[in-house]
């Protein structure tokens, strides 16, 4: 019985997290200004790019995270003052090496 009262607690407390802390436009815009510059300090067309993309797109409040949409189709979802980009190019960054160079890179076989 304490166990269940103390998931449910916790539960309630993990979703009142993610509730205030749903990030949104503003921050949207310093996620865009943080992740598109080259150098420390921000330029003009950085601050342009981020106010464009954020004007352009369209802004789901799911209660407990925040989906940005452009042309119907989800690119960002901002959950616990977080940005994850949903795009393709995101997920094509971080591909994981092919296994015969992993047994290359490790010497397996020889």
């Amino acid at each position: 019985m304490i166990k269940s009262l103390l998931i449910i607690f916790l539960s309630g407390a993990l979703a009142a997290a993610a509730f205030i802390t749903r990030p949104g436009k503003r921050e949207l815009m310093l996620y865009l200004l943080d992740n598109q510059g080259t150098s420390a300090t921000p330029s003009q067309s950085d601050f342009d790019f981020a106010e464009r993309a954020a004007r352009d797109a369209t802004f789901k409040d799911r209660i407990l995270w925040t989906d940005v949409e452009r042309d119907g189709k989800v690119i960002y979802t901002g959950l616990f003052s977080h940005w994850i980009s949903r795009t393709d190019s995101a997920k094509s960054e971080k591909q994981l090496p092919a296994p015969a160079d992993l047994a290359k890179l490790f010497s397996i076989g020889k």
